[in-house]
């Protein structure tokens, strides 16, 4: 009877620690969920990770050079001056690589054929925020509450249209309502 105690002990000792260790990630390698780690045990992984022969792995990603031009000829049109166009490349393409934009999401945003489309996509970088922009306008001086205003043609604009990041930040940085007449959609 003693001996069938201790061996039942054992057997639930054993199955504890075999339970334990599948939980935590093996000797050097990463945990459940995350790069290169085991998938979770409905076959995902966190988010920007997919579940490939039960290991997390990044997709593709974007070829973020190509968005960056696709967003510039979108956003910026063929008038902006060089230097203008070269800082926005540069960050555009930083801040997709930061994304981490996978192959699909890049092709959404390179397909678009015109700027109120990128809406369409997923995840779209080098715009502007159009909940921040209204979110500041009632801060302005300068509005007549039975006039038209430049502001009234922000809210209408943002239903529509989708801002650059540079009208984003001439918005934010208005004082005043005329202020906003000087900021390029």
């Amino acid at each position: 009877m003693r001996a069938a105690l201790v061996l039942a002990l054992l057997v639930v000792a054993a199955c504890k620690n075999q339970d334990a260790g599948a939980s935590a990630p093996p000797p050097g390698g990463a945990a459940a969920g995350t790069e290169r780690g085991a998938c979770y045990g409905n076959n995902t992984c966190n988010d920007g990770l997919v579940c490939l022969s039960d290991l997390c792995v990044r997709p593709p990603g974007a070829d973020c050079a190509q968005v960056a031009e696709k967003m510039s000829y979108l956003l910026l049109g063929n008038y902006a001056d060089r230097d203008t166009r070269t800082a926005f490349l540069a960050s555009t393409r930083d801040e997709c690589e930061a994304a981490h934009l996978t192959k699909e999401e890049g092709d959404c945003l390179t397909s678009a054929p015109h700027r109120n489309a990128l809406s369409q996509c997923p995840k779209v970088i080098g715009v502007g925020d159009c909940k921040k922009i209204l979110a500041h306008l009632p801060d302005l001086t300068g509005q007549d509450q039975y006039l038209t205003t430049e502001a009234d043609h922000v809210v209408a604009k943002c239903k529509n249209e989708t801002p650059s990041k540079a009208y984003e930040q001439c918005a934010l940085a208005a004082k005043d309502v005329k202020d906003l007449e000087r900021c390029t959609w």
